[in-house]
């Protein structure tokens, strides 16, 4: 996603939904009902454990990672500092982001979901989660916060 557009973009999304949505920043201390947008161009990695955890807001010119922000990234540190106690949704996008993160995730006893085929725009990261045996569940887009609810006795 590029910089220009991710901060709009969580603005946009913070008017539209019930919980609140922001552009993540550095030191940001993660928070129950918020949601927290990478900002683009750049890497967002989960520091800390569970109750503690802040967000960590890095410059990334690597040629190991294609994509910036990375799933695969800041997956592969919510491994780290919350093991199996995330419920992580794949939803659509190009390439395979998101797949190597999600299967450090899984390893760690996480669940996974991906968004179906059919009401993708693009089916690149689901497909690359859901055909790697990944995910638990494929959904359809509105599907999915109801079962995110329903996973968490809210509904």
């Amino acid at each position: 996603m590029p910089a220009a557009f991710t901060n709009a973009f969580a603005k946009r999304l913070n008017s539209l939904c019930q919980i609140s949505v922001k552009e993540a920043e550095e030191g940001d201390v993660l928070k129950p009902g918020h949601a927290y947008l990478a900002p683009g161009g750049k890497q967002m990695i989960v520091d800390g454990r569970a109750g503690t955890a802040k967000l960590r807001i890095r410059e990334d010119d690597s040629e190991k990672l294609t994509y910036r922000p990375s799933v695969d990234l800041t997956f592969a540190s919510l491994a780290r500092s919350y093991g199996g106690d995330v419920l992580a949704v794949i939803l659509t996008g190009m390439g395979a982001d998101g797949r190597e993160g999600s299967r450090m995730l899984k390893e760690r006893g996480a669940t996974i979901w991906a968004q179906d085929k059919d009401t993708s725009v693009v089916y690149g990261m689901p497909q690359a989660v859901a055909t790697a045996g990944l995910s638990e569940r494929d959904l359809p887009l509105p599907d999915v916060s109801r079962h995110i609810l329903r996973a968490f006795n809210i509904l």
